[in-house]
């Protein structure tokens, strides 16, 4: 019978490509015996059960929760340096109307756009296709379904029927990379877009108007550490993604509206805290080492003249460990919610 999964990783694998943002793999054919469908079928009830009553009350706590009415932002500033930070969501239903007076205020201002990191340049492009190719597909012949039981196999197929995706799409995929794929498909046919994005629609706007880019970090270190972790946990972010996909567009729209509420406290509850990433490792790996990171970047841009707006995943500046924390533990002075 196949170990019950972390259930806090149901909301974390749905959410990771709308706020964000391996150990080699060796494939091995299963070779233990198939439970019977009445035993999957249990099996799975009881996991969905237990899912359901955990991400109730963390929705259930976070719904409680109010904030401003519109996106957080936060300033950190100095005699010569202005700073804003804002919280992004990376694909949104179009037509959402999330801009506020100060996010309009903060990007007129700036003469710097700050993103994670380079998603749209020809270069970045050239990266994530050579990044793809070392690290999120198998070589020499590998299989994702080599890598799960039997149960695991019939949740990933039914959620590959649920978007239209045939088996085949994503045989030569490695977990963290199907389950971000599957992520994807499952909200842009429930009507999210990448283009309505925050990030792109302040990309669009910077370009026009001619304001510089930088960036924290590069694909291979966004996607490393995901990329990098063990083949068991990386399954569970898959199969998870499936096991609620049907779902999915409910608690992603909450999760929304928490951001577009500047609910800081809300998504907290539901993203930024190890209990609801499953572990401390995938907290870690997705969240607080690069938030640790990213602290001093920011700390270091106020030796800069000029005004930069810095827009990462909403999901960065919630939290104990958020980047904001990490500001105020360096000694500076965040203004904001």
């Amino acid at each position: 019978m196949p170990e019950k999964r972390n259930i806090h990783l149901r909301i974390s694998a749905l959410a990771l490509p709308l706020f964000i943002g391996i150990a080699l793999m060796v494939p091995a054919a299963c070779t233990e015996k198939a439970p019977d469908a009445a035993s999957i079928a249990a099996d799975a009830a009881a996991a969905k059960a237990e899912q359901d009553a955990a991400a109730d009350a963390a929705l259930a706590a976070a719904k409680a929760s109010r904030g401003l009415g519109e996106p957080a932002v936060w300033i950190v500033s100095d005699e010569d340096t202005t700073l804003y930070i804002m919280g992004t969501v990376h694909l949104l239903r179009p037509g959402l109307e999330w801009r506020s007076e100060e996010i309009d205020a903060a990007m007129q201002a700036a003469d710097t756009l700050v993103f994670e990191a380079d998603v749209s340049s020809p270069e970045a492009g050239a990266e994530m296709m050579k990044f793809v190719s070392e690290k999120g597909l198998f070589a020499n012949g590998g299989q994702l379904t080599n890598l799960l039981d039997e149960s695991e196999k019939i949740e990933l197929q039914a959620a590959l029927d649920y978007v239209g995706l045939p088996l085949g799409a994503v045989q030569n995929m490695r977990p963290w990379f199907a389950a971000i794929n599957l992520s994807v498909m499952q909200m842009q046919k429930d009507g999210f877009d990448p283009n309505s994005g925050v990030e792109q629609v302040l990309m669009a706007e910077g370009r026009v108007d001619g304001k510089a880019f930088a960036y924290l970090e590069t694909v291979d270190e966004q996607l490393g550490r995901l990329a990098s972790l063990p083949d068991d946990v990386q399954v569970d972010f898959l199969i998870s993604s499936a096991e609620s996909i049907d779902e999915g567009a409910d608690m992603l729209d909450t999760l929304v509206d928490e951001w577009a509420d500047g609910d800081v406290n809300g998504l907290g509850l539901l993203l930024a805290n190890p209990e609801m990433m499953g572990s401390d490792a995938v907290y870690g790996a997705l969240l607080k080492d690069r938030n640790a990171i990213w602290a001093p970047k920011i700390a270091a841009m106020l030796d800069e003249p000029g005004t930069r707006l810095i827009a990462v995943g909403a999901g960065h500046l919630a939290g104990d460990d958020s980047v904001i924390a990490m500001l105020r533990e360096q000694g500076l002075e965040v203004t904001g919610p």
